[in-house]
């Protein structure tokens, strides 16, 4: 999958491990790393690993969809290509993290 981000200061902050520990601490910033990846080697998210639950939101963020981290933190993308079906996705852009709940 392409993976982009909103502007070159969000993607050396998710490339650099020293601020993402930081912000996030080890444990996550390992996970945020592993998902990125994950989210890079997968063709469509059909191909992720089924506990990432790759999951679409409703409400205000319906088209959003999101990557289970460290619960309760998800990793929010936004498709940047046209698809019908969540399967056609090959293209997300990093939105944030958050916690949902």
């Amino acid at each position: 999958m392409i993976v982009g981000y909103k502007n070159t200061r969000e993607e050396e902050f998710y490339a650099d491990e020293k601020s993402l520990s930081s912000q996030y601490g080890d444990r996550m910033a390992k996970k945020i790393n592993q998902r990125l990846s994950e989210l890079v080697a997968a063709e469509n998210p059909q191909q992720l690993p089924k506990n990432a639950r790759f999951h679409e939101h409703g409400g205000k963020r319906k088209g959003m969809f999101s990557i289970d981290l460290i619960h309760p933190f998800r990793l929010i993308v936004l498709p940047t290509c046209a698809y019908t079906s969540y399967i056609e996705i090959t293209s997300v852009e990093i939105y944030e993290i958050i916690d949902p709940h």
